[in-house]
């Protein structure tokens, strides 16, 4: 039986309340850890999420079986029911400044809330809107159909329970797919095209398995399941006119380690190789997007030229987590 997770971490239970209320916008794990720390301090809370349940990519990017669904689902319950912090699932917060900005995810909700209405109706407001925006490869042939993102592959698998019509997997059956990385989530992404009848699954990665962030345990477990594991490779462009058709890769070797002990791949001017493709997986990582970036002046909090700790621009917004670490 797992255990729940303790997102009231800050008391032995809640607190009288102190007639302040705060309205935080993102329910993953920094927005919950807010939720909960504020809660025994006694403050009402407001959690406004895009997605039908929150937990963030803690459910909708995080296959069950590393973080299951129930230990986040009863952490929830118990802020809800012991601790009285309020959801509010389905809801993005949007800037009536700017033109909507569209995000994986967005088409699940069904109603929108301004900031400044939340500024208005709370006392202040915490962003903990996470790392939601993937980082781009930068080569040839990236936008052809057929290349997704790690976040692109995997939420729908996540995300087919909640809106089965609207969220349409990746048809891999019997095709030949390339993930690009080596942490989890490109491991997440090759386990799941095995899973879905993939024809062949080849994980690439530009260092070897003993750099690899997702751990050399984590490609044997690949290799045993049928996966082909590429070392000491970087893609180069992607190939096809219409569609995928291949990925031109180019051998490396370890250089010397950097001032931080660890070794750059260095390419082999003269040793280029083609493998071929149906579907090619970027899965190298996510960056933070922040809603609201231009008018919150994030740069500067994060250098910590600010007056209060965290707090934005804005006179009594906050960010918290990802959208404050960068």
């Amino acid at each position: 039986m797992s255990h729940s997770m303790n997102f009231a971490f800050a008391g032995p239970g809640p607190a009288r309340p102190n007639g302040r209320n705060v309205a935080i916008i993102g329910a993953g794990p920094s927005g919950l850890a807010a939720a909960g720390f504020l809660a025994c301090l006694g403050y009402g809370v407001d959690v406004y999420d895009k997605l039908p349940q929150p937990g963030g990519l803690m459910v909708f990017g995080i296959p069950a079986d590393r973080i299951p669904a129930e230990r986040i689902a009863q952490s929830v319950a118990t802020l809800t029911e012991r601790y009285g912090v309020r959801f509010h699932p389905c809801t993005k917060v949007c800037d009536d400044t700017q033109a909507p900005q569209s995000a994986t995810g967005d088409d699940l909700a069904t109603q929108c809330i301004s900031l400044d209405q939340l500024v208005s109706e709370h006392d202040a407001v915490i962003l903990c809107t996470g790392s939601w925006k993937p980082r781009r490869l930068g080569i040839e042939g990236e936008n052809l159909p057929g290349v997704y993102t790690g976040l692109a592959f995997l939420f729908p698998i996540r995300a087919a329970s909640y809106k089965p019509d609207a969220m349409l997997g990746i048809e891999v059956a019997g095709r030949n797919v390339v993930v690009i990385g080596a942490g989890f989530s490109a491991v997440d992404v090759a386990h799941g095209a095995l899973g879905q009848g993939a024809a062949r699954v080849s994980l690439i990665y530009r260092r070897t398995r003993r750099e690899a962030p997702c751990g050399a345990h984590e490609i044997e477990l690949f290799e045993a399941a049928g996966g082909h594991w590429l070392e000491l490779v970087t893609p180069l462009r992607i190939l096809g006119t219409d569609k995928v058709e291949g990925i031109e890769c180019i051998q490396c070797h370890l250089g010397p380690p950097d001032e931080d002990g660890r070794r750059s791949a260095v390419p082999d001017s003269c040793a280029k190789m083609v493998l071929p493709a149906d579907i090619v997986v970027a899965a190298i990582g996510e960056v933070p997007a922040p809603p609201f970036a231009g008018r919150l002046g994030l740069e500067s909090v994060r250098k910590n030229q600010i007056h209060w700790l965290q707090m934005t621009a804005l006179e009594g917004v906050f960010v918290a987590g990802d959208a404050l670490s960068g």
